[in-house]
């Protein structure tokens, strides 16, 4: 009979933490037991981590040491938690990790990308932008001295008009060229 008593109570108690725990397991979102899909490279202001990131249960998860020392965090693990902090806010961070004098990164979009990305932009803006509206430029000139001639206010208003337009798309991409040169002088 005691041997019964104790099967049973065995049973039951088995029964209460198996259903408790799945409850709990539940509760909890872990990628435990997860099937990975797929990875990916991680790549923080240009440089490409070493630790790969991972596609689990349809979400991104990326390698969180890796990832804080690559923006100069502090990573504590304390049993099951991860506490990532950084002491330098709102100040910047270059690619090696030395903070920088002058606000550049946050005013500077270019900072941060590869050499080879940053080359190929600065060709394609010169050659593909910058070349031709300076030649758009030369020919509105050229119209502007010849309506100034004919003495027509309209046509020398519509060509003043154009020229200004191209004017300041010549400045902006002139602007933009200077911001991707200071980039490359940062890169590596």
């Amino acid at each position: 009979m005691k041997k019964a008593a104790y099967i049973a109570g065995g049973i039951v108690i088995g029964i209460v933490f198996s259903t408790t725990a799945g409850a709990f397991a539940d509760a909890v979102k872990s990628v435990v037991g997860k099937k990975v899909t797929g990875e990916y490279s991680v790549v923080v202001n240009g440089k490409t981590l070493s630790d790969k990131g991972a596609v689990i249960d349809s979400k991104a998860n990326v390698p969180a040491r890796a990832l804080s020392e690559a923006l100069g965090a502090d990573v504590k693990v304390e049993g099951r938690t991860i506490t990532i902090t950084s002491e330098v806010e709102n100040s910047n961070v270059d690619n090696s990790g030395v903070t920088a004098g002058t606000p550049t990164s946050s005013t500077n979009k270019y900072i941060g990308g590869s050499k080879s990305s940053l080359l190929e932009l600065k060709n394609n803006t010169i050659d593909k932008i910058l070349t031709p509206t300076k030649a758009g430029r030369e020919q509105v000139a050229k119209g502007l001295e010849e309506a100034k001639k004919t003495d027509d206010p309209a046509i020398i208003e519509q060509a003043e008009k154009k020229l200004s337009e191209y004017d300041a798309e010549i400045a902006k991409y002139e602007a933009e060229l200077k911001l991707i040169d200071e980039a490359l002088l940062k890169s590596k």
